[in-house]
């Protein structure tokens, strides 16, 4: 008989991950002046620190790979399933991202550094091959995955919105959280794997007009903005005709809850207090600290 894992089990280990996350994000944002000379110790520490810190979960998650199926399934995510995925996925991302223009505009934030060019490969490597593999395995291969004993539609929600706050900015958590939604459906429906896929090519797609902008390929700017204008309109066409023919009903049907999944949400508050704490203490001090709102 297989060992059963409990969900406290990695409880501490997230708690103290997302504290220390909270203290260097607000040591690094507020505390530092970063000067171009000085930037990439600090950007290289950061990038460190965070892949460190995922190791605890790793480690969880390698060892313990014999006893969990890790939402293995047989099913295959086909091309037509793929584009179907990513259209709701593209166009609510940008959307979502609109809004938050608005959302920038009238919050007294403090400047952003700029993307160094130095910089841009790193984080390349870093956004396109790293942060997919080790994120799909913290928040759905453990978190979702412990989690599911709620139901699945909360292993989903929970996993999502600890996936928000792990990007920290608050101009992020919305479309992130729309992007872990999305991500937790394919890793339930397809598997693991799948969910690592589209993560990769979600991060592709999100670095290259970054490295456009950032090296100033000017020939290149014309092109990607044609390119992008007629993919916004073949996946909105792609997005109106799966609507009509229900194809993201089971996404949706993620927030229509039941009495069961009531009971289910009753349940993990009173059993997982301390997630609850360090999400409010994540967006109290993001609040207090980087956006100056108190």
């Amino acid at each position: 008989m297989q060992k059963k894992i409990k969900l406290k089990d990695i409880s501490s280990i997230l708690f103290i991950m997302y504290l220390f996350h909270l203290v260097f994000m607000i040591f690094f944002n507020n505390i530092i002046e970063i000067r171009d000379n000085k930037i990439f110790e600090y950007i290289y520490t950061f990038k460190i620190y965070r892949w460190l810190f995922s190791f605890p979960i790793i480690y969880y998650f390698v060892k313990n790979i014999k006893n969990y199926e890790y939402f293995k399934t047989s099913n295959k995510l086909d091309i037509k399933n793929f584009i179907i995925y990513f259209a709701i996925f593209f166009l609510g991302i940008h959307i979502l991202n609109i809004l938050n223009i608005f959302t920038i505009t009238i919050s007294n934030l403090k400047e952003k550094q700029s993307t160094i060019q130095g910089f841009l490969y790193v984080d390349t490597l870093w956004t396109v091959f790293i942060s997919p593999v080790l994120e799909e395995i913290v928040f759905r291969g453990v978190i979702m995955n412990n989690l599911k004993k709620y139901g699945i539609k909360i292993a989903i929600i929970v996993n999502s919105i600890f996936f928000a706050f792990s990007h920290y900015d608050i101009e992020k958590i919305m479309p992130v959280l729309f992007m872990g939604i999305i991500l937790s459906h394919i890793t339930y429906k397809y598997s693991l794997k799948y969910s690592i896929i589209f993560h990769f090519f979600m991060n592709l797609l999100g670095i290259i007009p970054v490295i456009i902008f950032t090296l100033k390929i000017q020939k290149y700017l014309y092109i990607y903005s044609l390119i992008f204008i007629v993919l916004v309109v073949f996946l909105f066409i792609i997005f109106i005709r799966n609507v009509k023919r229900e194809k993201y009903k089971e996404i949706f049907s993620i927030f229509k809850l039941n009495n069961e999944d009531r009971k289910n949400i009753a349940e993990f508050v009173k059993n997982n207090g301390l997630y609850l704490f360090v999400i409010l203490v994540i967006v109290i001090s993001n609040l207090l600290f980087n956006y100056k709102l108190f």
